[in-house]
Parts: structure tokens; sequence; C-alpha cells
């Protein structure tokens, strides 16, 4: 029945050892495919937001390059305009025409104006200034194309336009009226107006002014040999009105819209504004102005959608074809690993399931030149380890009952050598033996000492009445060569603790190694307190003293340092270095045992510990 139980259990562990190691595949092949698709997406996601923004950066750059192109094209114009101004303002002619105020036909009127016809000949943009006049009070010069000459009173007419007074005191050229339709033309041409005071030769009292209509050409010109896609636009700005270009022309428009977002860090040219902007349908775009040569004036670009539109359309057919090969290439990896996985993990299983029948034996066919051998070889140890450990069970549960037998008998022997050497010293007592009696007595009390309990600490009293017992056995040995002296400074520090055994082998090496090679000496031991510094807690010193030969400092360190085992009584295997450590191991680093000595004069063994009450057993 039980056998079949047994049977019964190894078959289901078998099984769910087969069911988790399946549970265990599956989420390996899931955690794959899951971290594979993840990944895809995340690379997607940045890739698509890296190259929208490059995309978009290239963009603005490349509309910044050809928008700046066309502001250069308008400015240069826009110079050449600004230059014949200049002239005008500072000829000496004109400044004499117009301090002199001559009437039409005099030599002074015609020769200014056969010096104002020069220049303006000579002048490249002469074809975009649409009227060039010089107006005094009464009389003027003018310079004007064919088709929009006129009769009409200049000096008389302007002066009555709305724009004349702002434009003529302004500090600087003043486009804030825009573009505005030429007065003296029927068909109200397109023209932004300037007018500039000119003053007499030798004074700053104005005489005149310049009046000079400049051609709406001077912009489309220039955009009309400009290319842009269909989707995008191009405006002009002048002061606060705004102009769109449609058709070869400049269509004023109400501007409504909001900026919400400054992009001008993508720009290459300082001087150029980026920005993104909502207009009042919602619709979102990017525009980039490029600033003229003209106050408050500014030419403007919006990216183009549908470019945009198809980049991102490229964009996303190489990212999904990127995608679908990536997630390719993990399937294909996936079962690939998992072929090369799941013959080892087979064997592997199998080999556990026969370690849980009870074969230990190693199976050298699982330890592969690769991770899952490193698994296979640590099973292989870990079955021989566990059939090593069986092995040493038993063999320990032999030695335990082995121990056990001669533990008793150790309890035994002391007890029996105790109950002998009294026997001893009676006889001894009853012949007269004084000192085989007292002799024997001291070593019995020092047997007793060791088989009684298995106390660490004990009070210095009990240590000094031990080596009391010691000294007495020493003494009979050298015949009275040897004395011993003991002092304690107060009673109070007999009851504080020490390690048992710790006074012994100091006295036997003053003995042995300090008093024997002399022949005769005295050793004392002095118990007393000390505190070196105020921040240091109470502690006891007990000096063992020697008047023997003495030793070098070297072969007291090594003393200190290397087990010098004793002679070969009662404790050779407690050494001076050994008791050192013991009290560095029970009280700490600060305490144990320092040796001062002189050759050939003396040897002071001193030891260091804790002043403590003893601890209740």
């Amino acid at each position: 029945m039980a056998e079949g139980r047994g049977m019964r259990h190894l078959f289901h562990l078998k099984q769910h050892t087969r069911q988790r190691l399946g549970r265990i595949q599956k989420r390996i092949l899931f955690t794959t495919v899951s971290c594979l698709t993840g990944m895809c997406m995340i690379i997607s996601c940045v890739s698509y937001y890296i190259f929208r923004n490059y995309l978009q950066n290239s963009l603005i750059r490349s509309t910044e390059t050809s928008l700046q192109l066309l502001s250069d094209s308008i400015n240069s114009s826009m110079n050449d305009i600004y230059n014949i101004v200049r002239f005008c303002r500072t000829n000496a002619n004109i400044a004499a025409y117009v301090e002199r105020d001559p009437n039409p036909g005099s030599v002074l009127s015609v020769s200014t104006y056969d010096r104002m016809y020069e220049e303006f000949g000579n002048n490249p943009s002469n074809g975009y200034i649409l009227r060039l006049a010089v107006i005094t009070n009464e009389n003027f010069l003018q310079i004007v194309s064919a088709p929009y000459s006129s009769t009409a009173d200049l000096a008389a007419q302007v002066p009555q336009l709305s724009y004349f007074e702002t434009l003529l005191t302004a500090s600087d050229y003043d486009f804030s009226f825009g573009l505005v339709k030429d007065p003296f033309y029927r068909n109200g041409k397109m023209m932004l107006p300037v007018i500039r005071p000119i003053t007499y030769q030798y004074t700053s009292v104005q005489g005149g002014y310049l009046f000079l209509e400049i051609a709406s050409e001077l912009f489309t010109d220039p955009l009309k040999r400009y290319s842009v896609a269909e989707d995008s636009r191009v405006f002009l700005s002048i002061g606060s009105h705004d102009y769109v270009y449609e058709n070869g022309g400049l269509v004023p428009i109400e501007a409504s819209y909001q900026i919400t977002e400054d992009l001008s860090s993508s720009a290459l040219i300082e001087s150029i504004l980026v920005n993104r902007i909502t207009d009042e349908s919602g619709a979102s775009r990017v525009v980039i102005s490029s600033p003229l040569n003209l106050p408050g004036c500014y030419i403007s670009q919006s990216i183009s959608h549908s470019e945009l539109r198809d980049q991102r359309r490229l964009l996303w057919l190489v990212l999904g074809g990127t995608l679908v090969g990536i997630i390719g290439l993990g399937i294909l990896l996936m079962l690939f690993l998992n072929r090369t996985i799941s013959l080892p993990v087979s064997r592997i299983r199998a080999k556990i399931l026969r370690v849980a029948d009870g074969d230990f034996g190693r199976d050298p066919s699982i330890e592969w030149d690769h991770e899952l051998g490193e698994i296979g070889r640590g099973i292989n140890d870990l079955s021989e380890n566990v059939y090593l450990l069986m092995n040493k069970r038993l063999e320990d549960e032999k030695q335990k009952r082995d121990l056990e037998y001669k533990m008793l008998q150790s309890q035994i022997n002391p007890h029996f050598i105790y109950n002998t050497l009294n026997s001893i010293k009676w006889m001894a007592t009853i012949q007269g033996a004084e000192g085989i009696s007292e002799m024997t007595t001291a070593l019995a009390k020092l047997l007793k000492s060791i088989s009684k309990g298995t106390r660490l600490l004990v009070p210095i009293r009990e240590e000094l009445s031990l080596i009391e017992d010691y000294f007495t056995i020493q003494r009979y040995r050298y015949g009275g060569t040897v004395t011993m002296d003991i002092q304690v400074e107060e009673d109070s520090l007999l009851e504080c603790p020490v390690l048992k055994f710790t006074l012994q082998p100091l006295v036997e090496n003053a003995i042995f190694h300090g008093i024997e090679p002399k022949g005769t000496g005295q050793i004392s031991i002095n118990v007393h307190s000390e505190q070196l510094t105020e921040d240091d807690p109470p502690s006891i010193r007990i000096d063992v003293r020697d008047n023997g030969v003495g030793m070098s400092a070297e072969k007291a360190a090594r003393i200190l340092s290397t087990n010098n085992d004793s002679s070969a009584d009662f404790f050779r295997e407690i050494g001076v270095s050994n008791v050192h450590k013991r009290l560095q191991y029970e009280f700490g680093a600060r305490y144990g045992i320092t040796i001062e000595s002189v050759e050939g004069e003396y040897t002071v063994m001193s030891i260091h510990i804790p002043r403590r009450p003893l601890p209740c057993l």
C-alpha cells in the first residue's frame, strides 16, 4: 500500500513538473513576442517623432533660404529707391531750386530737372518708381511714366492727401498706411507713398519736400519668379496692413490668427521669425517671416501641408515595413531559440526526475558548452553532493555515538583521579609526609577546577586561588628556589570577572623561561585598577613580574603573536598568545596582554581587562 502511494506521488510530481515547464516555455514565448512588439512600437513612435521634427525643420530651413533670397531681391530694389531719395534730399541743385522756388521754364528749373532725370535714368530700379516729384510751396518738378502722367497741380493737391502730414513729419520712413491708390491716376493703381522734407542748402529750414510713388510691382515682380506649392501662401505685411499674393497681385486681407508656438530656434538666420499659428477656422500652420528693408514690413510664407503629408506617408510606410520586418525576424529568432532551448531543457528535466527517483549518478550528456550546460553541471554537482552528504551524515552519526561514549568515559576519569588523590593525601598525612600531602591537595584542587563546570568567566578570586595551587606544586618541584607574592589593591577587585586559566600560562612562562635559566627568583602578582584618560572606561590591570633573565622586544612580540605551548603539564594547549587572543575576543581589541622586559633584569606581563561586575549565571 505504501509503495503504491509513493509511486502515485512520484507520478503526480512528474506530471506537475512537466506542466510547470510547459507554462514556463509559453511564458518565454509570450514575453519574447511582447517585448519585440513593444520595442518595435517604441522605436516606431520615437522614429516618427524624430523624423517629423526633422522634416519640419528641413522644410522650415528650405523655405527660410528661399524667403531670404526673395527678401534680398526686394531689399536690393528698395535700396536703389532709397539712393534716389537721398540724392534728391542732398543735391545742391535741388536745394537751390527749393530755396528760390523759380517759375516753370526758368534756367534753374530746367537744369534741376535735367539733373533729376539723369539720376533717375541711371537708377536700376526706376521702373518701380511711378512718380518722382520735388515740390515747393507753389511749383514742382515731376518725373513720371507716360501712362501715369497727369496735369494735376501737385503743389496744391499733395498737401491735401490724408497721409501727407504724418509722412512728412515722421523721423524716418513711415509705411504704416500700406498700399494706397494713386490719387493722380484715374484707374487707382496701388502704390506705396514716400514723402520726405527737403531743406535749404545751408540751413535746416524746410523749403520743400519729395513726393515719390513706389509701384506694387516692387513686391509682385519677384513673387512672380518665386515658386511655391499649391497649398502654400505668401503674405506681405506693411505696417498694420496684410496682403496675400494671389493671381499676380497683392490682395488685402483681414488677418485673424493666434500664435500658439514660437519655432524661431529652428531657423538658421537670426532675423527670421518662425511661428505656429491657428486661424479663425482652427487650422494650424507654420509661418516663416523675413523682415524687409522697410520699417515694419515683412514677407511671410506658410509651409506646405501637402509636402508634410507626403513625407509623413512615406515615413509611415518605412516604419510599417520596418515593424513588420522586425516582428518577422523576432518570430524566426523565437522559433530558433525555442528549438535550441527545448532539447537541453528536456534533458535537464529528465535528469531532475531521475534525481527525484534516487539516481544520483553523473550524466555527462547535459554538460554542454553554453549557459544551460552550466546548469547541467550544477545539477550533476548537486546530485553528487547530495550523495556525499548522505554518506557523511551516516558517518557523522557513527562518530557522534563514539563521541558520546568517550564523553561518558571523560566524566568518569577526573572523578576517579580526584578520589585517588584524596586517598594518597590521607595516607601521606597519616605517615607524616606533609609535603606530599600538600602537593597532592593542590593537584586535586587543580583537577577539580578543570573538571567542574564550563564557565568561561570566573572571579579574580578563583583565578588567584587556582594559581596558588599551581604554584604550590611548582614550589616543591624547584625546592623553594622560586617564591611568589600576591598583592590586591582593594578587595572589590577580587569579584570582577576574568577568563578562566588566564594567569597560569603567564606564571608558567615566568618560571620556565624567566627564573629557571637563572636558577632562583621571585614572582609577584599585583592586581590594581587603572584608567589612562578621563574618557576611558575603568579597567583592571594584573601584573605578573619576575626578576629572571628577561627577553628582547622582538621575542616579546613573537610570544604574543605565536602559540608557545607551555611545558607538558596540565595546560599544554593554553599559551600566552592564546590567552591574549581570548581576552581580545571576549572584551575587545583595546584589552589583552602587554609585555615589558629588560634583558638580564626583569619581565612584566600585564593583563588588561575591563572593570565590571560578574554576570549572573
